[in-house]
């Protein structure tokens, strides 16, 4: 089966040697460990279209499949776990430029995930990566795609009049993409006035209901940015946040966003090439997007 599970291809962790150091956690991996990633990468449908890519990637060292231990016991117990709710973890690191997808760690296993999940998780990373490699060209080849997007979702958050032209929007959050969640309060500032000075004479929304929208959402932003948990636990207040992000995924690509909880869009472009990379995989400016790093 193409989506098979992966509890005989990677097998107990030996032979491992440190790899890389992120925020002062050290990730270990072997050329038997990225060989057996490749294959399972290989054989998911998710990445037919872009498998050359990503091998190349790995030979680059620019995507790197690690264990967080070289615990063999500990990861023995892991791949015993029947819990379903394990999932691939990977995330995109700034500083380093690379995409780390873990293994054995405390949240996540190979073992119960499908070719397709690795592949799914892997590619979403690595649209954070192109754009953190190379943003213009990133807008340039991605451009069309935000543009949809974001004028859907600002028509449909702030009721708008008329579908806005969001070139200026794109400009804006370009600037803090490649620093990753840099934001500072004058920055969210600058955002809310940005918002602001832009939508208030196209929405049908009276004053008071559209600054309060403008409120919400710059808030949610800087909690993602510095308090998820808190996001979450409020996330009634930012329903209707939630449900116009979600629904211009549907609205702009035809399919539905069962990927994300969204929220990152509000700060980070790249985000709506995550998305669609696991959506709808075989979409051309998929394969472009990654053709920029390889």
């Amino acid at each position: 089966m193409i989506d098979k599970k992966l509890q005989e291809l990677f097998s107990t962790p030996t032979g491992l040697e440190s790899e890389i150091d992120i925020a002062g956690t050290t990730f270990f991996s072997s050329d038997k460990l990225k060989n057996n990633f490749i294959l399972a990468l290989q054989k998911s449908s998710k990445a037919k279209v872009v498998a050359p890519q990503l091998e190349t990637l790995v030979h680059k060292g620019i995507i790197i499949p690690c264990y967080k231990s070289k615990n063999v016991f500990s990861f023995i117990k892991h791949k015993l776990s029947k819990d379903p709710n394990k999932h691939v973890l990977a995330f995109y690191s700034v500083d380093k430029k690379k995409v780390i997808v873990l293994i054995d760690n405390s949240t996540s296993i190979f073992g119960t995930s499908s070719n397709n999940t690795l592949s799914s998780t892997t590619m979403h990373e690595c649209m954070h990566l192109v754009a953190g490699m190379n943003l213009s060209k990133f807008i340039q080849v991605f451009k069309p795609y935000l543009q949809e997007y974001y004028s859907s979702f600002f028509e449909d958050y702030f009721m708008l009049t008329t579908k806005p032209n969001m070139n200026d929007l794109i400009t804006f959050l370009s600037r803090y993409e490649k620093n990753g969640y840099s934001y500072a309060n004058r920055d969210l500032a600058n955002y809310f006035k940005f918002i602001t000075n832009n939508f208030k004479d196209l929405t049908k929304l009276d004053e008071k209901d559209f600054l309060t929208r403008a409120q919400l959402y710059i808030v949610a932003a800087k909690l993602f940015i510095v308090n998820m948990q808190s996001l979450f636990r409020n996330a009634a207040k930012f329903s209707m946040l939630f449900t116009s992000l979600n629904r211009a995924y549907r609205q702009s690509f035809g399919k539905k966003n069962k990927y994300t909880t969204p929220i990152q869009e509000t700060i980070t472009l790249s985000e709506v090439a995550c998305v669609l990379a696991e959506m709808k995989p075989q979409d051309p400016v998929i394969k472009k997007l990654f053709n920029i790093i390889t």
